[in-house]
């Protein structure tokens, strides 16, 4: 005659069972993230060629527009149809995919991330250098060609072009000064202004006790990052520093700061 469980014993089975799960749940969800982040670095990566495949076809000049001079953006029909993600269909020929342009990890829905007419619509949760997309008008940075890049403190190499950003058109270095309150993130510097890359699931919103909210999008606020020379890489978020009016960045968004090390 076979025997069944004792009450005791199904308890003990479910006990250790319960256990495994505390135990391998954070890892599933670890190697969840970290597939996430893997292949959000995979499409920088595509993006990167992209890049480098854009600026052979345009005299060795990385994309650039007027935007806000005599408010030119209002006159240029990509604008019109696609506002802040304009840099999208300009390098989709390049690519030929529109799912390199977001992450995984990232916001799909809203107007910070969904760009375009019905038709062509592009979910962007990733950014471009604000600097560089309106170098020609920015008199300390001007034309963005590879030459030119180079010839700043840091060169391309250290020069941020694309990155996980909490607005899908551009990302730049006055995050604290985004929306007006002037309120720093939590343990870091007053002046610090990396926000769209390290905040980069959102930081607009009601401030908390004091200080700006701050949505990571990856493990600890790190970012992917396509430099200007071509290369992507994932940059943790305890090495993303800087800001407008501060001395030094990491990764470097002003093109004409040096990088902190």
């Amino acid at each position: 005659m076979q025997r069944g469980f004792t009450l005791i014993e199904l308890l003990v089975v479910i006990a250790i069972i319960a256990i495994l799960a505390a135990i391998l749940f954070p890892v599933f969800a670890q190697a969840r993230e970290k597939a996430r982040q893997t292949q959000c670095l995979s499409n920088c990566r595509q993006l990167a060629i992209a890049t480098q495949a854009y600026a052979q076809d345009y005299d060795e000049t990385l994309l650039t527009l007027y935007f806000y001079t005599n408010e030119d953006r209002w006159r240029n029909p990509l604008f019109l149809q696609y506002s802040v993600g304009m840099w999208g269909p300009l390098l989709f020929p390049y690519v030929k995919n529109k799912d390199v342009f977001a992450c995984p990890n990232g916001p799909r829905r809203g107007n910070h991330f969904e760009f375009g007419p019905a038709n062509d619509q592009y979910i962007i949760n990733l950014g471009y250098n604000e600097y560089i997309f309106r170098g020609v008008e920015i008199p300390w940075v001007g034309l963005p060609t590879m030459a030119r890049l180079s010839s700043f403190p840091e060169g391309v190499a250290n020069i941020a072009l694309i990155a996980d950003s909490a607005l899908g058109g551009f990302f730049h270095n006055w995050g604290n000064d985004d929306n007006g309150t002037g309120l720093p993130v939590r343990g870091e510097h007053p002046n610090w202004g990396m926000h769209r890359l390290k905040c980069a699931n959102g930081y607009w919103g009601a401030p908390e006790s004091g200080y700006n909210m701050c949505r990571y999008r990856h493990t600890d606020g790190g970012a992917n990052i396509v430099y200007c020379d071509g290369h992507a890489a994932f940059m943790p978020g305890k090495r993303i520093l800087g800001g407008r009016a501060m001395n030094c960045e990491s990764p470097v968004v002003d093109p004409t700061k040096p990088l902190c090390r």
